[in-house]
């Protein structure tokens, strides 16, 4: 296992409290992820690494919602997702690091600063193609998006979306795993804290809850926008430039 350095703290901590923001706003904490492990990670291995910490967190979710899942939704959001994470794995391992910090940084502030989706597919059954999009950017950039968009025009109720939404971004993080480790990335040196993050992101999560009313969500947003795009920018410069 290697020593406990900054990185391993920097990256606890931001799960921490990427938890604590779904909890306290269901908002903030993928973009979180990423914003922590884009400044202190190797560029190869951000989007690798981002799949893992998000896992305990939706995972307990899903146990939380399982009664709530809507598996018609799942089961074909999941094919799509096979399909997508077979090519988006092998693309993603064959990517310049430059092409990487430069989209994801692209990414991230879309995500910021764009207003959410309004897209609403006229497909009876639109999940396996969402599913397949999704995945696709997700396994590439690390951050899909579109499936938070277009769940929220389906008539289901809150606990419906958490957890069909929780079930359905599990088993494709399980898959991006996979796919990323079939591919020749090695997850063991990380270990140790991908262990210490899910711990740190069930914690956060009881913490999100008892603070819910606490803090104001004015200025969360505020601090959040600010600190995502300066993490945004510095990592498009390392793309860009090849340093940081």
């Amino acid at each position: 296992m290697p020593e406990l350095d900054s990185t391993f703290y920097i990256i606890v901590g931001g799960s921490f409290l990427a938890a604590v923001c779904n909890a306290a706003f269901s908002a903030g904490g993928a973009l979180i992820v990423l914003a922590v492990t884009s400044v202190v990670l190797p560029i190869s291995a951000i989007v690798p690494i981002h799949s893992t910490l998000l896992i305990g967190s939706t995972t307990t979710r899903v146990a939380f919602f399982w009664r709530d899942i809507d598996w018609r939704i799942t089961r074909p959001f999941l094919v799509g997702s096979v399909i997508a994470v077979a090519i988006g794995s092998r693309v993603y391992v064959e990517l310049p690091e430059t092409i990487i910090a430069t989209a994801i940084s692209i990414v991230m502030l879309i995500a910021i600063w764009i207003p959410g989706i309004g897209w609403r597919p006229k497909l009876r059954n639109p999940w396996a193609i969402v599913g397949f999009i999704h995945s696709l950017l997700s396994t590439l950039f690390a951050y899909g998006a579109l499936f938070h968009a277009v769940i929220l025009h389906t008539g289901l109720n809150k606990r419906q979306i958490v957890g069909t939404m929780a079930a359905s971004l599990t088993g494709m993080g399980l898959l991006k795993i996979s796919g990323y480790a079939l591919n020749g990335f090695d997850y063991g040196p990380y270990l140790q804290i991908i262990i210490a993050s899910i711990v740190a992101a069930l914690l956060g999560t009881w913490v999100g809850k008892m603070v819910i009313d606490r803090i104001s969500e004015t200025v969360f947003r505020t601090v959040f926008k600010g600190l995502v795009t300066i993490t945004a920018l510095r990592l498009m410069y390392v793309g860009i430039f090849g340093h940081s």
